[in-house]
């Protein structure tokens, strides 16, 4: 009887293991590679102009700027919340998860970063303009100060 119980245990512990490794340890959560999720850029960006309709248009949604504090002093686009990228991880709480968000930089690299980052957080609804606040005010408001 013994013998028949260790038999169906090897044979479960087998089945459960990782199928390279057998006798180890069942997986109890998944890869690095499995766990994080796909990002593509392109899914996740928003242009100035489509971004500024929105806005003109009442759309409800988050304006995020991610950079510095010292950054947001000198310019802003009207109504953003500032939370810089290094301290989003532990900030990220404070924003709504389902929430439509504009995430926005100086230039457009901090804010796809960021829109990564929410994303592994299970942020579905992110996105970064493309080119940052300065492209903004190149095209769209150009009275904005820029740096």
């Amino acid at each position: 009887m013994l013998n028949s119980i260790q038999k169906a245990l090897q044979a479960l512990f087998n089945r459960n293991a990782t199928p390279s490794v057998k006798g180890s340890v069942p997986r109890a959560a998944p890869s690095a590679e499995e766990a994080i999720i796909p990002f593509n850029p392109a899914e996740h960006a928003i242009q100035p102009q489509s971004l500024k309709r929105l806005i003109d248009n009442g759309h409800d949604i988050i304006l995020l700027d991610v950079r510095e504090a010292w950054e947001y002093e000198i310019v802003h686009l009207k109504d953003a919340k500032q939370i810089s990228l290094g301290e989003l991880p532990q900030q990220a709480s404070l924003l709504n998860p389902y929430a439509e968000i504009a995430i926005y930089c100086h230039k457009g690299m901090r804010s796809l970063d960021a829109v990564y980052l929410l994303q592994q957080l299970g942020f579905k609804r992110v996105k970064s303009l493309v080119g940052g606040i300065d492209r903004w005010a190149r095209e769209i408001d150009t009275e904005l100060q820029r740096y």
